[in-house]
């Protein structure tokens, strides 16, 4: 039983190493006006929560916000372009179940919602008495996925982690010394 579990997990990390190159390709690609976007996923509903849900969790602070590096125009085409058919299925699913909750317990109108709706739907739903259920799950998930795209992008990876353009060199010391503290860049 171990073998198998075994094989299973280099599978999956034989087919992540794979789409790697096809993750930061989609990744560059999302490069336009947040005002002109149009997605191809989710429905416009879906996409305005949840541009509103990652500005929550990454507002503009002394750096962008999560919309202003196009983390919702990516995770729209990530979920077109890499997600298998299944997982499809459950996100569009899911999603109608969130713009249900968000409709009965503070709005019927999406563009009515305040950012404090949104924490408030975060804080009571992302984690439910320790049990999870789907909308739990596709928070978690908006959450994870949000700052993994936030990270990855190129103004993030070049403007505010540490960015080094020439690969390959070794470092040694103090990351406070090297970075100022911040994070590599990959």
């Amino acid at each position: 039983m171990k073998r198998r579990d075994a094989l299973k997990n280099i599978g999956l990390s034989a087919g992540l190493i794979i789409a790697t190159p096809s993750v930061i390709s989609l990744l560059n690609s999302c490069n336009t006006n947040p005002n002109n976007w149009r997605p191809i996923f989710l429905n416009k509903e879906q996409a305005k929560v949840l541009m509103d849900i990652v500005d929550v969790i990454i507002p503009k602070t002394d750096t962008p916000s999560a919309n202003e590096v196009n983390v919702v125009e990516f995770l729209d085409k990530y979920y077109k372009e890499i997600l298998d058919d299944n997982r499809q299925k459950w996100l569009k699913e899911t999603y109608v179940s969130l713009l249900n909750l968000i409709k009965s317990n503070y709005s019927d109108t999406i563009n009515d919602l305040t950012e404090d709706n949104y924490k408030d739907l975060l804080d009571n739903h992302m984690i439910l008495n320790g049990e999870s259920n789907d909308i739990s799950e596709l928070l978690k998930n908006i959450k994870s996925d949000t700052i993994w795209a936030y990270k990855i992008s190129e103004f993030v990876g070049e403007n505010v982690l540490a960015y080094d353009p020439i690969p390959g060199v070794a470092y040694c010391g103090d990351l406070q010394e090297l970075t100022g503290g911040k994070s590599w860049s990959l």
